[in-house]
């Protein structure tokens, strides 16, 4: 099989296809191809991981069997060539349809060439012009993350006004039910619609004036926005200082401002931002980092190796800190809800029965570290999730039954809808700092 563009993509689409709706973040293999098509790729994968149920809603109609009764492989050339036709431009029909089938023909089921062929021809006679300010409650119109939409030209989408919106933001059943439920009818519409708004990639740090050519100013002070079509490599290289930061991932870092601790634990640091920030803020601190995910050990160490006060240690290596931490920060494993633009698998994972996993996961993680922790020491426990379960929850939890007590507490929720300006984007996040 010749490995073009689309044969990338498709390939991995039928893995993920597999494993539905337990999705991870993933990083395609496009070592083998061009620059372009390695974009290409990228793009299509992306396309159909944001809006996986918008195109089964669309491809759906056109079969004559059930969609779980396909074989992955033909799931994903359907998925994928529907994310081609409806969600991007300057993609000739005609190359989509002939790569997508001779693909299918090259694949395990080269039989259903002739299915992938006819479901895609009526995919491209149901896309008609292009619409700059589509109402999205509209059966007939698909909404795009750029904040314009394709007029169908039939009504395809559901007509209850609730499994529309699901359809047309990809935000299963079960997430926007509980975001009802948790926050109101119309903040779970607003939720859901942010979820498929294109994320801009956001810089902290670094002199603004060296930045002025390659990125626009953030609405919230101290961020950055990189501007289309600028390579972010040869920013962050130009600019050792900068990284890149959303202002809800930074925000939980600013509750220790003031704070003056002589040891710091950050025991779920991921690949080190939050660690490097720490770094910054508190420059007369020693800092321990790890994560108990060893698979980000060699990053983690890398990222933060030109820290003069950070010290990386392999995880669960802390008997000789045992009482002697000032400051022990946790930003655990969440739902990620409040990033679902950033890792939209997420949603398709969310079920009340995961939440409850995760937010026993998480208080197991503050019962193994609370030793750690000096009498008068704090913590730092952050999320980038919504939910309150992960959040208020468990921060009362800890004054419940451990004795602490909340010095500030912030929920900042996801801001930037598609076609919003990138300046006005952020993702959501949670923190509480508490201390006894």
């Amino acid at each position: 099989m010749v490995m073009t563009a689309r044969a990338v993509a498709y390939t991995a689409l039928s893995e993920r296809v597999e494993a539905y709706p337990e999705l991870h973040r993933r990083v395609l293999d496009r070592a083998d191809l061009p620059p372009r098509d390695a974009r290409l790729a990228a793009a299509i994968d992306h396309q159909v991981a944001l809006r996986w149920l918008t195109l089964q809603s669309l491809v759906e109609p056109h079969l004559k069997q059930n969609w779980i009764g396909l074989k992955p492989v033909v799931r994903a050339a359907l998925l994928g060539g529907a994310a081609q036709l409806i969600l991007m431009d300057r993609v000739p029909h005609h190359a989509v349809l002939n790569e997508t089938v001779e693909w299918i023909k090259s694949s395990s089921q080269p039989r259903a060439a002739g299915l992938v062929n006819a479901v895609l021809r009526r995919i491209c006679e149901l896309r008609q012009e292009k619409v700059e300010s589509p109402d999205p409650d509209r059966r007939d119109i698909v909404l795009r993350s750029d904040g314009s939409g394709i007029q169908l030209s039939r009504e395809i989408l559901a007509s209850d006004p609730d499994t529309r919106l699901q359809q047309q933001t990809s935000c299963p059943a079960a997430l926007f039910d509980h975001w009802k439920k948790c926050f109101g009818a119309a903040e779970a519409r607003r939720l859901a619609l942010h979820g498929i708004a294109e994320a801009p990639l956001i810089l902290s740090g670094g002199e603004h004036e060296a930045l002025a050519d390659v990125t626009d100013p953030h609405d919230l002070p101290g961020f950055r926005v990189l501007k289309p079509g600028q390579s972010l490599a040869e920013v962050l290289e130009a600019n050792p200082g900068v990284v890149v930061q959303d202002p809800a991932s930074a925000e939980p870092i600013r509750a220790t401002l003031g704070l003056e601790p002589t040891c710091i634990l950050d025991l779920c640091a991921g690949r080190g931002t939050k660690t490097r920030l720490l770094s910054r803020q508190h420059p007369g601190s020693r800092i321990i980092t790890t994560d108990f995910d060893r698979a980000l050990h060699d990053d983690l160490r890398t990222s933060t190796a030109n820290c003069g006060n950070v010290e990386f240690r392999p995880f669960g290596q802390f008997d000789d800190l045992r009482e002697q931490v000032d400051l022990l920060v946790l930003d655990v494993p969440c739902s990620n809800t409040g990033v679902l633009a950033r890792r939209p698998e997420a949603r398709y994972r969310f079920t009340d029965e995961a939440l409850a996993s995760l937010v026993s996961r998480q208080r197991q993680i503050l019962a193994d570290a609370l030793p750690l922790l000096r009498t008068d020491g704090r913590i730092l426990y952050s999320t980038c999730s919504l939910d309150p379960a992960e959040n208020t929850e468990q921060a009362q939890w800890l004054m419940h039954w451990h004795r602490f007590n909340i010095e500030t507490e912030h929920l900042m929720s996801p801001a930037g809808l598609p076609g919003d300006a990138p300046s006005t984007y952020h993702d959501g996040s949670y923190h509480v700092l508490l201390g006894r």
